[in-house]
């Protein structure tokens, strides 16, 4: 999952660093309704989860009661001499099986149920780290439009004052490349420092 995370925060960065091409507004809802779908996921998933744990712990009762305890009982009448009715000492059989049948029964349905809180566990500790990793690439997404809708903003009243005298995509085109210059500049420095 944190490969994931640094993924998309990865893509966040590079889709502001390229943001020469311009991220439509209509961006920021999509990413919205997916994170509002993420979230449905993953409460379907613990549903899931939950859902197939309680069928598994009935499949466990279920054996129990219907396969494991008529066997058990006929293990013991099968120890009984033949001389001995069985049926008369079943109540008392019964006061001293019962325990051990309960026993192995709430083993069972502990390692099930352990094995359940993991898994909720994990799938909740996974859909933190996509949820700050979401958050994360809609607050880039969001500062990328707001950058947008300044430059245009700060585009149209360059034309408003100058009355195009100016062309705005060359002096656009010039911080561009300078900002090129600066990256490199440092990009070479950070290697220096290393």
């Amino acid at each position: 999952m944190k490969k994931i995370q640094t993924s998309i925060i990865l893509l966040g960065i590079a889709v502001l660093c390229l943001s020469c091409a311009s991220i439509p507004n209509s961006a920021v809802v999509l990413t919205e309704e997916i994170i509002k779908e993420a979230e449905h996921m993953h409460e379907l998933n613990i549903k899931l989860i939950n859902r197939l744990y309680e069928d598994r712990s009935d499949s466990v009762n279920s054996f129990i009661t219907n396969i494991y305890t008529p066997r058990v009982i006929d293990n013991y009448r099968k120890l009984f001499p033949e001389n001995v009715d069985y049926k008369n000492e079943l109540p008392q059989i019964m006061e001293s099986i019962i325990p051990v049948i309960n026993r192995k029964k709430d083993s069972l349905q502990r390692v099930l149920n352990e094995r359940r809180e993991q898994l909720i566990f994990e799938l909740n500790s996974n859909y933190s780290n996509y949820s700050k990793a979401t958050v994360a690439l809609q607050n880039l997404i969001n500062a990328a439009v707001k950058v947008e809708t300044a430059k245009k903003n700060a585009i149209a009243s360059i034309r408003n004052l100058t009355g195009d005298a100016i062309d705005v995509q060359k002096v656009e085109d010039k911080i561009n490349t300078l900002l090129l210059k600066v990256e490199d500049n440092f990009n070479g420095m950070s290697e220096i420092k290393k």
